[in-house]
């Protein structure tokens, strides 16, 4: 398979683990009505339908696929769809095939076995079935047919030891996992049945089935705390439906909400704080997040409309509300004066912290000697927008790391729980003034928070709206305050007021003249403006600050690229990934220079290298993008041209291909 396959039929098997049975057809079936020649789609895509039931409609997806490209897993799929939609002669004829062939002789023997069980020939069916087990001691088929003919015959011992020897070969089918939690629940061997499932999500971990039959299992023997912890996950991992969440609104209320022990921990005991409005969409995965890690959770709510506090509540949250007043710190003050712990560590909803950050947090607060004390910690903002000043790409060394990379901000998150120590300013509201005033010490640590708000682009668009509008009364207090300016520049920009970005960015200048970081941002609302030349003049600008500045350069080459001087903007590219040889969007970049001077070899290799990059899934919405810009600066063959490559790439898309024809009409 190629690795575009693999990563398609990695998300379509995540999604069917996870109930999303429908996402996960309709995935692998787009693809196919795309490209129908590829086998392992097909044959994936039939193994869904045909543990959903839907054996016609697997048969139809079977007969388009060639037999022999395989070791027999499509005749194999077409024979157990026969099998169950009662086409007995086929499927034995199938069965025959494979094993005249010496394919899959194991499951091809077990299908010989459930045919001759539907004529009632159970002496034949046990032989086969035995025969398949004696090629294959962990073939889930043929222990499921024992199984079966047992509980024909009424032996429930012998159809619960084979039907769990089904189970733990084929945890992931829907039939079997059912099958086996009904024996097990009427056996009543609860701990037992507890572990085997325990088991069978040490390799299924994502498998919503078997989560869903676990917690039931620990609610059938009172393990509430356990049964709990199950559904905190679940919620994170699956989402939560109503029915989920007064279940375990329900557990909670018997248990009560986390609350600091009576016994001092070594360190200290730790009190989370938040502020939260609308976050059902994220707040159960931060809180899922540091839970380990803290005594007692504090959530004020500013207002909320949907199940925010009861996810918060089930998380065993201590939830407070709190009227908004158009002042982040008041909330965020209310949150501390409700905290009993011996530190507040702060987060948002949209933030998490790694396991691997777990033993480094415990080993600070234990180190920590002095009070009142203070901790600076990293924040890294994931995001899309690859050009970011500051921006680093994502590595895959984290299962955190989601987008194409993150932005570094830091900023104090953890301190002494004292009453001195307060937020500041009503928007981007820090504790350091108030240690300032105390005197009191910050140390850095090598903790990171993760941050995705970025990456929801609708809510990211109402925060900015909100951050912009108390940014602009900021500015009316104080005019001449380059953090405000600066600030408020930020916030225009991201709500695509550029020009008005471009005059706070001036006026920032005239306080800060020698701030490259001004002269990239005036540069990138030129871009966005599509004033191209003043484009380049500003990074022009920024480099004689900062030589150094990469995405300087980056502005500069792809500003000079859409100018018509391609030459120069290819040699700057070349020379900014031999410095960054990690920097992907001057990767992506060049390979359309390549693109628009027909050299395409190279625009082939490059273009490769970045479908095994995180950018891989985002590239063709690159060549989109890139190809509208070179639109806005008249150059009409150059976008064909880009577009016409990204189809022949692979990139197929109805928007690549409307806005080519689009492209072509206007050519």
């Amino acid at each position: 398979m190629t690795q575009t396959t693999d990563s398609l039929i990695s998300r379509a098997d995540l999604l069917y683990a996870k109930g999303r049975c429908d996402e996960a057809v309709d995935l692998l079936a787009d693809s196919l009505a795309r490209n129908p020649s590829q086998g392992n789609v097909v044959t994936r895509l039939a193994e869904f339908l045909i543990d959903s039931g839907w054996h016609a409609r697997a048969l139809e997806f079977l007969k388009n696929i060639n037999t022999d490209e395989n070791d027999g897993k499509a005749l194999l799929l077409r024979g157990l769809c026969h099998e169950a939609l009662q086409n007995f002669a086929c499927a034995e004829d199938i069965a025959d095939q494979l094993l005249a062939q010496e394919r899959q002789r194991p499951n091809a023997l077990s299908l010989k076995g459930c045919i001759a069980v539907k004529f009632k020939e159970n002496d034949k069916a046990e032989r086969l079935f035995q025969e398949a087990i004696a090629c294959d001691h962990s073939c889930g088929m043929a222990w499921f047919g024992r199984a079966c003919l047992r509980r024909q015959q009424g032996d429930i011992h012998a159809y619960h030891t084979f039907i769990k020897k089904a189970f733990l070969a084929l945890p992931q089918s829907k039939e079997i996992s059912i099958a086996f939690h009904e024996i097990g629940l009427a056996t009543g061997d609860l701990p037992q049945i507890e572990s085997d499932f325990r088991e069978a999500l040490e390799d299924q971990p994502m498998d919503r089935r078997l989560r869903f039959f676990l917690i039931d299992i620990l609610l059938r023997q009172s393990k509430h705390a356990e049964a709990l912890t199950e559904i905190e996950s679940a919620i994170v991992d699956f989402g939560a439906d109503e029915r989920m969440l007064a279940a375990a609104l329900n557990i909670r209320t018997r248990l009560g909400p986390m609350s600091i022990p009576v016994q001092p921990k070594p360190g200290g005991s730790v009190s989370l704080c938040m502020i939260v409005k609308n976050e059902q969409s994220h707040l159960a995965r931060c809180l899922r997040s540091v839970k380990p890690l803290v005594d007692e959770m504090i959530v004020v709510d500013t207002g909320s409309s949907d199940r925010t506090q009861d996810i918060a509540k089930i998380f065993g949250a201590k939830v407070f509300e709190f009227p908004w007043n158009n002042d982040f710190s008041k909330a965020r003050n209310f949150s501390l004066s409700k905290a009993a712990g011996n530190w507040i560590l702060v987060l948002d909803a949209d933030e998490t912290i790694s396991v691997k950050d777990y033993e480094e947090f415990r080993r600070i607060l234990k180190l920590s000697q002095s009070r009142p004390d203070a901790y600076r910690i990293q924040t890294r903002n994931y995001s899309n927008q690859a050009n970011t000043v500051g921006f680093r790409p994502n590595r895959g060394a984290i299962s955190e790391e989601i987008g194409l990379g993150w932005s570094p901000s830091d900023k104090v998150r953890l301190f002494t729980n004292d009453p001195r120590i307060r937020f500041a300013h009503p928007v981007h509201e820090l504790v350091e003034p108030s240690l300032q005033m105390l005197k009191v010490q910050v140390h850095s640590c090598s903790v990171v928070v993760h941050h995705y708000g970025t990456l929801q682009d609708d809510k990211t668009l109402e925060k900015t709206k909100t951050y912009s509008d108390l940014g602009r009364k900021k500015l009316k207090k104080d005019r001449n305050s380059p953090t405000a300016i600066r600030e408020h520049a930020i916030q225009s920009a991201r709500l695509g007021k550029h020009s008005e970005a471009l005059d706070l960015w001036r006026r920032f200048i005239r306080l800060q003249p020698r701030s490259a970081e001004a002269y990239v941002n005036m540069g990138t609302a030129c871009w966005d403006l599509e004033r191209y030349a003043e484009a380049a003049s500003f990074a022009e600008k920024a480099l004689r600050l900062d030589p150094l500045l990469k995405e300087a350069k980056f502005n500069l080459a792809i500003s000079l690229l859409l100018m018509g001087r391609e030459g120069e903007g290819k040699s700057l590219l070349e020379r900014l990934i031999d410095e960054q040889p990690d920097y992907t969007a001057a990767q992506f970049m060049l390979c359309v220079v390549h693109i628009c001077m027909q050299e395409r070899v190279q625009a082939e290799n490059l273009f490769r290298k970045l479908r095994s990059l995180p950018i891989g899934d985002y590239i063709g919405e690159s060549f989109l993008d890139i190809s509208k810009r070179f639109i806005s600066a008249s150059r009409i063959d150059d976008a064909c041209l880009i577009l016409d490559t990204a189809l022949n790439f692979g990139c197929e898309t109805p928007a690549i291909r409307v806005l080519l024809e689009d492209c072509k009409a206007a050519a």
